[in-house]
């Protein structure tokens, strides 16, 4: 998954275009887990690793790769009330596409928006090798536990859709 985040790779021969599209289609990932962001600044990238088994509209992966390159704002707002260990839920998500643009806008539960534009963007689903059908419960098991039943970003993974703008 670094890899894919690290620079920008001609997959689209191996992959499927991604059905549905997240950088055309809104609510696209509803119900797919925000599991962990990460922003570079020197190199102008953000990427967003999604947990897609909980995803209504993904019939194939378990993990999804946003990453948008270019990056001219990320910006992060939740509650301050402290909640239990649980990742974030996609309930909405906006994308706009324009020129040389791209940003998109998420809404997850519990409480919590994220913006994030750029100059252009790309979509994974991924298979990750070595976790189950089904997410972790997060009410049941440890932080190592859940963190074992989870895609991260050492992953390793096969691309079966991409799309980009």
């Amino acid at each position: 998954m670094n890899s894919l985040v690290a620079s920008r790779r001609e997959i689209s021969a191996l992959a499927e275009a991604a059905d549905p599209d997240p950088l055309r289609e809104a609510d696209a990932l509803q119900e797919a887990q925000l599991l962990d962001s990460r922003v570079c600044q020197l190199t102008s990238t953000a990427a967003l690793l999604f947990e897609l088994r909980t995803s209504l509209q993904f019939d194939v992966g378990n993990a999804a790769l946003l990453v948008v390159r270019g990056l001219r704002s990320f910006g992060w707002k939740s509650s301050a009330a402290p909640v239990p260990l649980a990742a974030m839920t996609v309930v909405s998500d906006l994308p706009d596409r324009a020129p040389g643009s791209f940003r998109a806008r998420f809404g997850f539960f519990p409480d919590a928006q994220l913006d994030v534009a750029g100059a252009q963007a790309e979509f994974y689903v991924l298979e990750v090798d070595g976790i189950s059908d089904v997410p972790p419960d997060y009410s049941a098991m440890s932080q190592e536990h859940i963190a074992q039943e989870l895609p991260e970003w050492s992953s390793m993974c096969n691309p079966l859709q991409v799309s980009s703008t």
